[in-house]
């Protein structure tokens, strides 16, 4: 598998692999899958029927979330280009987006915060989807701060 990023028709590979990476197996077992069957099967001539899965035929959700090193490795540089100085990756299964990214987050070394929160929200829509995790954390005894007033009166409960 070969990722490329061009800028001024100069192409730097940023992963070559035989194993077709990382993802190729983990969307396999998030979708009861065997791509790597699948794959083998192709390249060896055999017919293949295609898959018949949606994301409707799962009830849970995967998230893949890089780890990397820069609180391991002094005068790291912390700005990220093709290279991807990442040292690896973590892979989350949770019964839904919030809880697999929220593995994903402390898996890879995120903390909750102890008692204040910031938050900020953007739309109707994604303030409505932040109520319900508002008051939990309220009722957990966290401090919780917003960027407008708007949004400050909108979550109060």
């Amino acid at each position: 598998m070969v990722n490329g990023y061009e800028k001024s028709n100069d192409i730097k590979v940023i992963e070559c692999n035989l194993r077709a990476s990382r993802s190729f197996p983990f969307v396999s077992k998030v979708l009861k899958t065997n791509f790597i069957e699948y794959a083998t099967k192709i390249m060896l001539g055999e017919d293949v029927t295609k898959p018949n899965k949606t994301l409707f035929d799962i009830d849970y959700i995967g998230v893949k979330a890089s780890q990397f090193s820069f609180s391991r490795l002094s005068k790291a540089d912390p700005v990220l280009g093709v290279d991807m100085a990442s040292t690896g990756e973590v892979a989350c299964i949770g019964d839904d987006y919030y809880e697999a990214i929220l593995k994903a987050m402390l898996s890879v070394g995120y903390k909750i915060p102890k008692k204040n929160i910031l938050m900020s929200s953007g739309p109707m829509r994604s303030k409505t989807e932040l109520l319900e995790s508002a008051r939990l954390l309220d009722d957990n005894g966290y401090k919780i701060f917003s960027t407008t007033r708007g949004y400050h009166s909108f979550s109060r409960f």
